[in-house]
């Protein structure tokens, strides 16, 4: 059983173009067509509707890691990993860290743009940095990710970035207007200010790290977006509330403290305006969220970005200030 990308019909080749893109297309097997979508077999999870089926095997060598080691560690070890550039990012339940060293060169060895692998110990701190221990290839973890058409150039083990939020920030880039005011309130490196400056928005970015400020600059430049169309803040959202403005979007990327900032942000975004909030939550409370924004902002889109564990997921809310 593999996980699969489920879409509409009509969106099936943006779709593959993008997992393509971004190396999470399995091309060892067929996609599926099921009551007007296609099913597109995955690598690795990204975010949007994932289906479990049993895949159709194309001819072409599987890139399945597990399937070159001993079946003892095939049956525990996760298909799921993430990519960041070359490093294949991937969580091992604590009794298998001892065998560390054969997964990593497994997953070298089944995906020919990883050279290096990083094992996820979590978020942690302040700053939301995944802790990573490299259990495979050279030493450090700079690397340049691609992703819609933007290059992201960081270090990986100093700034929090997510690559399976890359299809959440391609949908927000076809909702800009050029020259709409954002903010991108917890920005980390920047990847949602880039990818909507780049589609025409004035865009400032706030982040407390003093490391995403760094390389954020950096990707901006990478990315040839002219410093009339971006500022950065390194700050606290809310200790730098005096330097901001209206906005037309305002984005709240923070899932496990969102809900702490919604009566700080929401006076901030126009009439007309929209927020898209980002948190996450037992899957059977969207009122709760909903009643906190209050009756002047009316829902307008809502999706599962991904499970986050059995119970719970991270969520996306599009609330419009009416």
């Amino acid at each position: 059983m593999i996980k699969h990308l489920k879409v509409p019909e009509s969106e099936a080749q943006n779709a593959k173009d993008f997992l393509d893109s971004i190396g999470a297309l399995n091309t060892d097997f067929l996609p599926s067509k099921e009551n007007g979508s296609i099913l597109w077999p995955l690598n690795f999870d990204v975010e949007g509707e994932l289906v479990e089926l049993e895949g159709i095997p194309a001819t072409k060598v599987s890139r399945d890691y597990r399937r070159k080691l001993p079946k003892k560690l095939r049956d525990i070890t996760p298909r799921a990993f993430d990519i960041f550039g070359e490093i294949a990012i991937i969580k091992l339940p604590e009794e298998i860290h001892k065998f560390s060293e054969p997964i990593a060169m497994a997953l070298i060895q089944s995906n020919p743009n990883v050279t290096k692998v990083a094992l996820d110990l979590g978020v942690k701190g302040p700053y939301r940095i995944r802790e990573l221990k490299l259990i495979g290839g050279e030493s450090g973890f700079v690397t340049t990710h691609k992703e819609n058409g933007l290059k992201f150039k960081l270090d990986i083990s100093k700034v929090y970035f997510s690559p399976r939020l890359a299809m959440e920030r391609q949908r927000l880039s076809r909702l800009v207007v050029p020259e709409e005011r954002i903010l991108d309130a917890f920005a980390g490196a920047a990847p949602f200010s880039i990818t909507l400056a780049k589609s025409g928005g004035k865009v400032t970015a706030v982040d407390a790290n003093p490391e995403t400020e760094i390389w954020a600059e950096e990707n901006f430049n990478l990315n040839f977006i002219p410093k009339s169309d971006y500022e950065f803040i390194c700050s606290k959202i809310e200790d730098t509330l005096e330097n901001l403005n209206a906005y037309d979007r305002i984005i709240m990327n923070n899932p496990t403290k969102s809900l702490d900032y919604v009566n700080l942000l929401t006076p901030l975004v126009r009439r007309g305006g929209v927020i898209h909030f980002y948190c996450i939550l037992p899957r059977d409370q969207t009122d709760v969220l909903l009643s906190t924004f209050g009756p002047e902002f009316e829902l307008t889109f809502m999706r599962e970005v991904h499970p986050y564990s059995p119970t719970t997921s991270m969520m996306v809310f599009d609330m419009k200030k009416n």
